[in-house]
Formats: C-alpha cells, sequence, structure tokens
C-alpha cells in the first residue's frame, strides 16, 4: 500500500522543477485532492461501511460524519437475510416525510443536515413491530407527582396526532408521570432486548438533567434506565426529539414480569423550572441491524484507523494502482496552480492531457471511469409529484 510520503515522491517526481519543501500546506493540497477525486470519479477502495441499527418508529438515524456529501452504494440488513425486492430508494426530503409510514417494501432514504451534522432518515418495514406502552393522547390513568404539575391534553402541539400531553416542572427537584395500564401487557421478548422510545419536547432544555423510564409489573417489581440526552444527541429546545432508553442495560428492582407489564413510571430530574413539556408516545422497539456503504474521502490510514486528514508520511492510502495514478496526478496538477501557475502553463496542459485526454489520447480519468461506473444511489422522483 501507498503512503503520503511516497505520493509527496511522487508528485515532486512529476514536478521535477518544484521542490516541494517550498510549497505551503503540502498535506492541505493532498487532503483536497481527495476530496476532488471522489467528486471526479466513484472508487471502490474510497468507500467505508457502517452498521446502523433500525427500530419501528424510528425515522433520523445518525449518519457517518465522513460520508461524502450524500453518496450511497447500499443499505443492507446485515448477514444473509436479503430478499430480492429488498431495494434501497433515496427519495427528495419532502417525498419521503410525506410517504415515510407507506413504505411496503425496501428502504427508503434521504438526508437532512442540522447545524452541519448529516442525519440520515429511514423507512423500512423490515423492524418488528413496536409495543406502544401507551400513545399519550389522552391524561387518563396518568398521575404527575413531585415537581410535575398542571398535567393536560395538547391539540395543537403533538408528535402524532391528534394529542399529546403537556406539564410543568417547577423549581428544582424531579417531576414524576405514572400509569398502570388498562391492560396487562405481555411481552417477554421485549425484555433486556429492546429500545423504549420517547417523543419529548420541551420550551427549554438548559436545565433538563435526566430523563429516568420505569417498566414493571407493579411499582415494586420494574426494570430502570437513565439518560442525558436524546436518540440523536443533546436535548433541543422547541423541538420534538426520540428519547431512547436502552433496556439491555436496565437496572431491576424487585422481580419483574415481563408477561405482564402495566406499571410505568417517567421521571425528569431538572434545575429550575421549565414550562410547556410535551410528551407524545412511549414504545418498545426491537434492533434490527442494518448497514450502511457510502464513499468517503477519508483514504488516509493511521494506526488502522481512516482519516479525512493527514498525521505524517507514514499514513496509507487506501487506493489501489488504479485510482492512485490518478490521485498522484491530480494531486500533482492541484500543487503547480496552488504554486501559481496558469491554464496556459505547460506543465499544466500536459498534466490536463494526461487526465482528461486530448488528441487521440483518451486519459486516465474517463478511461477510468469507463471501467468503474458510478456505484451510487442516486435520488429518485417524479416530476407529477
Amino acid at each position: 500500500m501507498y503512503t503520503v510520503g511516497n505520493l509527496k515522491d511522487g508528485v515532486a517526481g512529476i514536478l521535477s522543477s518544484t521542490n516541494l519543501d517550498n510549497v505551503t500546506n503540502v498535506n492541505g493540497a493532498l487532503e483536497r485532492t481527495a476530496r476532488k477525486l471522489l467528486t471526479k470519479l466513484s472508487i471502490p477502495e474510497a468507500t467505508a461501511v457502517q452498521a446502523i441499527t433500525l427500530y419501528d418508529g424510528v425515522f433520523d438515524y445518525a449518519a457517518p460524519t465522513n460520508i461524502f456529501g450524500t453518496t450511497l452504494l447500499d443499505f443492507r440488513p446485515q448477514g444473509n437475510s436479503r430478499s430480492p425486492i429488498n431495494y434501497p430508494y433515496k427519495i427528495p426530503i419532502t417525498t419521503f416525510d410525506r410517504t415515510k409510514k407507506m413504505l411496503g417494501s425496501g428502504v427508503g432514504l434521504t438526508f437532512e443536515y442540522d447545524k452541519g451534522t448529516p442525519i440520515l432518515r429511514v423507512s423500512s418495514a423490515a423492524p418488528t413491530k413496536r409495543a406502544v406502552l401507551d400513545t399519550m393522547a389522552e391524561d387518563t390513568g396518568w398521575t404527575a407527582a413531585g415537581s410535575a404539575s398542571a398535567l393536560t391534553e395538547d391539540d395543537t402541539v403533538f408528535y402524532d396526532s391528534p394529542k399529546s400531553l403537556r406539564f410543568t416542572l417547577t423549581g428544582s427537584s424531579t417531576g414524576t408521570l405514572t400509569k398502570t395500564l388498562t391492560n396487562a401487557l405481555s411481552i417477554a421478548k421485549y425484555e433486556n432486548n429492546a429500545v423504549a422510545l420517547l417523543a419529548f419536547r420541551a420550551s427549554a432544555v438548559a436545565d433538563l438533567t435526566s430523563a429516568t423510564l420505569l417498566i414493571g409489573s407493579d411499582s415494586s417489581n420494574y426494570d430502570s434506565v437513565a439518560v442525558t440526552e436524546g436518540f440523536l444527541g443533546a436535548w433541543k429546545a422547541g423541538e420534538w426529539v426520540l428519547v431512547a432508553f436502552d433496556m439491555s442495560g436496565a437496572t431491576s428492582t424487585g422481580t419483574p414480569d415481563w408477561t405482564a407489564i402495566d406499571y410505568v413510571q417517567l421521571q425528569f430530574a431538572h434545575t429550575a423550572t421549565i414550562q410547556n413539556v410535551y410528551v407524545g408516545g412511549l414504545w418498545l422497539s426491537l434492533p434490527t441491524p442494518y448497514e450502511l456503504i457510502y464513499e468517503t474521502a477519508a483514504i488516509f490510514l493511521n494506526d488502522g484507523a481512516l482519516s479525512k486528514t493527514i498525521t505524517d508520511d507514514d499514513d496509507e492510502i487506501v487506493l489501489n494502482d488504479a485510482a492512485y495514478v490518478i490521485y498522484e496526478n491530480l494531486a500533482a496538477l492541484e500543487i503547480v496552480m496552488q504554486d501559481g501557475a496558469s491554464g496556459k502553463d505547460p506543465k499544466v496542459k500536459d498534466l490536463e492531457t494526461v487526465l482528461y485526454g486530448g488528441g487521440s489520447q483518451m486519459g486516465l480519468i474517463p478511461e477510468y471511469e469507463s471501467s468503474n461506473p458510478s456505484a451510487e444511489i442516486r435520488t429518485l422522483d417524479s416530476w407529477y409529484d
């Protein structure tokens, strides 16, 4: 495998009249060239795989931070269980949001960015259907205690139509919402395996410390999990977020019977008064393991970890010969242009001919493209929509 040091030697050889020691920020130019390379070509070696666990009722997942744009190559179930009709479909944001609950087969995918953080939205019928503990559309049966008060139904702010529950947390304390289910649930397969998900919204979150969920067969026999952030990270003020309680890490009190679950309590610890706190649904979902295959500009390997940035000259470059020779010549072109050359410079023209062709010469890039067509999943939609 080639190293960054090999690349610099190769570029110096191509640019025989240029001393790279005199070039400003050589590593930056090489990193920039890697991004340009991925813009021009789909390179099999410049891909990565990330495991993503799907849950019924969850549509937003953390995307890889090193993904190149939104270039998806595949989204497939782990293992050997894929069916012939399990296609991944990449669709526009609005189409996804309107149809996310209607997909019959395959996987619907789209991307959103929140302050630069990529979010992968996924719609799939693959996950096992969730066990709903409460829709939280009615306050019947729920009791607010501790610092929680003014519990009421709200039909204007809700996660799922038609309503949510709204309450206030007062002072610096812990507020609780407790309910004994009308009908006990026999959900033993969810014990120590499922993730409980709560739809949650608060007008302010700076003073919210933690949320704890208790699930059991009565108030003396339950499993509990505490969290300090939402499914995708920090709480967000004025936005619905899902809060994930991983029951595989639950602490048991007494001996909860998961064949007769009928006790639920939510606890919210806070350090100041928080008005207009909402909960909009509570359910249990089982994990369904998938994996995302995507393109990345993280082609530099250091101590077994891929990176988009160069650490030192010993970093390895995960490109095979065909892609590497293009990268080498693109890097030479990038450096000579960075060094002040114009498009009329003979060295620039020579490099562009090598890369793109000229006259009867085909060029490295079009020749590589002809043998390595893009495998990217393209966004599909109909103009009729």
